[in-house]
């Protein structure tokens, strides 16, 4: 993805091997039930490790899929791609975990205008969703709207191999070289939590590729974090910065969430239908307060081998020690980030 940058920390032993992969604006009041919470994460876990006749295909567009293990994680090896997190169980989990409680944030899977738009129960339409990961969200809609057809992308092969419904399918390929469908073909296309995976420069390709795909009036919706965290505690904001800077460092924006509204809409593309804006608490508040705190801290776990790399650390024991000592000072200071929901049309004969 984009141009070739290195991403190996250095001094240290990485190993890599050929890889072909088979399996693999309101506030929000954030007191949500204790137990929903839990039975989510124990749905992310039977989602992980469930085991049954695979139902679909996969298409594949050639593409290098080397990985790597670093520190035990592994990791893709594609070196065009900036995107630094893991592709392994822990980091397959962590996502199945941030989609459940996105939804219980936001309260929905697919926008209220888009769904008084378009026809998802009785079916007919085409959806697509970008990067997917391993497919949470479109195992849980695809199977909502079995009538529609529902087709996951990513770099990686992540998703569901052995078990999935029978209107899913999925497309490994690198977005940064285009969107490998025809001129408007989905009805409906998502893309969330990116700020992570694309540099500054190769997010208006990304919009103008999904806009290409997408049907005349089709829509768009994407959820984005603003990573820029919000706090009042000098020790955390000491951290927040030298995060912003990292991310700077290879060419990403933290604040991409922020930005979403005029990205989405510039020189006219498209029109913003309906925003969603909800702070998340990172640590208190409630149930979905600590598990984003816990979904924040595996992040920055994910990328231990660079951020260690930035901030000048050598020895994993001072990291963890950093680490903990910020995640306390963002709790007692009530620190938050900033979640942002975008639905957007494509107009009519474009």
């Amino acid at each position: 993805m984009g141009g070739n940058i290195s991403r190996d920390p250095p001094n240290t032993h990485v190993y890599q091997q050929h890889h072909h992969q088979h399996h693999h604006h309101h506030r929000h009041n954030s007191n949500s039930s204790p137990s929903s919470i839990k039975a989510r994460k124990s749905k992310s876990s039977t989602l992980r490790n469930s085991k049954s006749n695979s139902v679909n295909e996969e298409k594949k567009v050639p593409i290098k899929s080397d990985k790597r293990i670093i520190y035990g994680r592994t990791y893709h090896a594609i070196e065009s791609s900036s995107y630094m997190l893991p592709k392994d169980d822990k980091e397959i989990d962590r996502l199945h975990e941030e989609h459940f409680v996105t939804k219980e944030l936001l309260g929905f899977n697919i926008m209220i205008e888009a769904l008084k738009s378009l026809d998802f129960q009785n079916g007919g339409l085409e959806v697509l969703d970008v990067c997917c990961g391993p497919a949470t969200w479109l195992c849980e809609t695809s199977l909502e709207y079995p009538n529609c057809r529902f087709t996951g992308i990513d770099m990686c092969s992540l998703w569901p191999q052995v078990i999935r419904p029978v209107n899913l399918t999925f497309t490994e390929a690198n977005v940064l070289q285009g969107i490998p469908y025809p001129d408007k073909t989905f009805d409906f296309v998502q893309m969330r939590f990116v700020v992570l995976a694309f540099r500054t420069n190769e997010w208006p390709f990304i919009i103008s590729e999904i806009k290409r795909v997408l049907k005349d009036g089709g829509y768009f919706q994407c959820v984005e974090l603003d990573m820029r965290i919000i706090t009042t505690d000098p020790i955390a904001r000491t951290y927040t910065e030298a995060f912003e800077s990292f991310c700077a460092s290879y060419g990403l924006d933290a604040s991409a969430g922020a930005k979403l509204d005029l990205m989405l809409t510039e020189g006219g593309a498209m029109k913003i239908l309906q925003s969603e804006y909800r702070e998340v608490p990172l640590g208190w508040g409630g149930p979905i307060g600590d598990a984003y705190i816990q979904l924040f801290q595996g992040t920055l776990d994910g990328l231990s081998p660079w951020l260690k790399q930035s901030l000048g650390i050598t020895d994993h024991q001072n990291y963890d020690m950093l680490m903990n000592r910020t995640r306390q000072a963002l709790i007692q200071s009530k620190s938050f980030m900033g979640l942002y929901a975008f639905l957007v049309q494509k107009p009519m004969n474009d």
